[in-house]
């Protein structure tokens, strides 16, 4: 389930990487997404999750960003999760679940990286979603190549 870098994911890395005036999030925070795809440019007050009112079971998952939870020993361009990331069991129906995001908060927030699941489930009373070693990846590039002569 490969993810992207959002506009303000990027930001936060340039910024963090040039100059060191932002600093990673210590925990990142997994939302489910039901039906509106994100987009780069939306926040994490924008995002189409379980509605809080009629699914007060619903929250987003911590992950701690450590080495622990990510690695990227496979390619350096592409950083993958390492550790199993369970929601609680749901009480309520939050409906098709077709997208995830990271974002920087428990609620609100801003989203780093946006993501389509490669299979969209229906999440009903009883349910669990759960995303293992490697469902969450984001990958940069392309990178500038040489041309051949």
């Amino acid at each position: 389930m490969a993810g992207r870098l959002t506009i303000w994911g990027a930001g936060q890395l340039l910024t963090g990487f040039f100059g060191n005036t932002a600093e990673p999030p210590p925990v990142f925070y997994l939302a489910l997404i039901r039906n509106v795809p994100p987009t780069p440019y939306l926040s994490g007050t924008e995002l189409d999750e379980p509605d809080p009112t009629d699914n007060p079971d619903y929250a987003r998952v911590a992950i701690p960003n450590n080495f622990d939870n990510w690695a990227n020993d496979s390619q350096p361009q592409e950083i993958y999760n390492t550790q199993v990331a369970s929601f609680i069991t749901a009480t309520t129906e939050w409906g098709m679940i077709n997208y995830w995001a990271l974002c920087n908060a428990i609620e609100a927030g801003f989203c780093l990286i946006v993501g389509a699941l490669e299979e969209p489930t229906f999440i009903t009373i009883g349910d669990q979603a759960v995303f293992e070693e490697g469902d969450l990846s984001v990958s940069l590039g392309p990178f500038f190549l040489a041309d051949e002569a």
